[in-house]
Parts: C-alpha cells; structure tokens; sequence
C-alpha cells in the first residue's frame, strides 16, 4: 500500500481502495487532502486496471468533515470573510476549493464508487458518502449535515444529493438543523443502503465492488452515466442516449461474451474490454 500523503490508495482485484487518511483529525478535510483526493480521482478516471472504486477512511471513523484549523481561518489557507490570507483566484469563485470538487470527481471519475463507512460521516464527509453510488456502513455510523452548526450555509453539493436519496422533509431538517443521525435512523431514511456487523462495513463493500468489477465494466460505466443523466432529462431524451449506450456496448468484447455465454449456456468471462 503506497502513501500518498493524506491518502492511502491499493488495487485489489480491478478495485481500487482510497483511505482517507488523517486519523488522528477522524480524516477531517483540508485543502490539501481534497486536492490530492481530486487528482487521485482525476487519474482513476484513465486507469483501465481499476473497474470499481471503495471509498474509506482510517481509524475510528469515514470523515468529521472540514478539518476546524482551516475552517476558523487561523491556517495559512485562507477562508473567506474569516482570515487576511490572501486568497488566489480559483478559490474567490469557490471558497471550498478542492474539498467541493472532490463531490464532483466522486461522480466524473465515471466508475462506480463504493463508500464504506463507520463513525462520523459530517459535513463534507456526508457529501462524499453521498456522491458514491452505494454505502455500506456499520452501528458506530453517524450522519449530519453539519455545516449549519458552525454557521455556514451547505456545501459540497449536499443539497443535490440530499433530496436525492432520502425524503425531502429529512434533507430540510437535516440542513437546517445540523441534527446527527444515528446508524439506525439514518439506515431507515435511505442515508445509509447495507447496515452491517460492527468492524465489517468494507469487507462488504469490497465484496459489492469485487462483483462490479468481475463484471461487463464497459456496460457498468455507461449504465452509472446515464442513471446521472436521466437526473435532468426527459424520458424521450433517455430513450435516445439509452440507444447510444447500446450501441457503444455492443461493439465490446464483454458484449460478445456474454451473448455466446448466454446461448452455450455457461458462466460468461468478462475482461473489461
């Protein structure tokens, strides 16, 4: 396993693993780990070895969300309104800078994204979780829209994800209030897909990914795709990209495959290609 500063990444079997990896902070997020987790991300997009992706953290918990020295401004990265660091001009047009572009990669890396989770999932970290296609998480879990309990408005694209996967009613009052969630209740309003034994969220979600990647991955890609895509189109509209996406599969190796295993009646040998 390399270290690649703030993150510890390893591929196991077409899945590539990402550790957050600040335990001593609960993996809280500073400027300088979500830009090394954007440029992690940003290459996995174009390495064919990883199919599928697993998203932790190290030690007792996912993410605290964004670390406190930087969030009061008294680090030498500037926020906004609450410190004199100069501030350079990728970050007056988004303050969060890298921390909010992790949501974004989370998705554009364009394979599925598995998070598995325990203790504090906060702030940006309950963003993260979010943006991955599936979370597997154990008892100790706890969810909360945090950032209204020190002041902020949301961010990091919680408040699309949010009403996207639980209950409008449960994304206003989480976003409005900052209430925690416990793994049971979280489980209950849709936050949280597999609740497993304590200690065993990512052997789940490494066997979940494990499957992914065993599979047809060119298919797998595009299917993820068009799911973000039928988010803001019309059915007419995903009838037609459905159409390319099919089109484009069939000319795969897997594609091939799988119709000869299908009529020779056997278990089809998908290689990714």
């Amino acid at each position: 396993m390399a270290a690649e500063k703030h993150i510890l990444f390893e591929v196991d079997e077409g899945v590539g693993v990402v550790t957050l990896n600040r335990p001593d902070r609960l993996n809280a997020i500073n400027w300088e780990l979500g830009a090394d987790l954007v440029e992690l991300l940003r290459g996995l997009r174009e390495r064919d070895e990883v199919r599928v992706i697993v998203l932790t953290g190290a030690g007792r918990g996912f993410c605290s969300g964004g670390d406190a020295e930087w969030l009061s401004g008294s680090g030498d990265r500037g926020l906004p309104g609450l410190s004199d660091v100069p501030l350079e001009r990728y970050q007056r047009k988004t303050p969060a800078g890298p921390v909010a572009d992790v949501t974004r990669w989370l998705v554009e890396v364009d394979k599925p994204v598995i998070a598995a989770l325990c203790g504090p999932v906060m702030g940006a970290g309950l963003a993260f979780a979010l943006a991955c296609d599936r979370r597997f998480a154990d008892p100790t879990t706890r969810m909360c829209a945090a950032m209204v309990r020190l002041g902020f408005a949301p961010d990091c694209g919680i408040t699309w994800l949010l009403p996207r996967i639980t209950r409008l009613s449960t994304a206003l009052m989480m976003v409005e209030t900052g209430r925690i969630l416990e793994a049971e209740e979280a489980h209950r309003e849709g936050l949280i897909d597999e609740l497993v034994e304590p200690g065993q969220a990512l052997p789940a979600a490494m066997e979940y990914a494990k499957r992914l990647a065993a599979g047809p991955s060119v298919a797998v890609d595009l299917a993820r795709r068009f799911i973000y895509k039928s988010l803001t189109s019309t059915l007419e509209e995903m009838i037609d990209y459905e159409a390319v996406a099919a089109t484009l599969s069939s000319h795969t190796a897997d594609a091939r495959e799988g119709t000869r295993a299908f009529v020779e009646k056997r278990k089809p040998k998908f290689e990714g290609r």
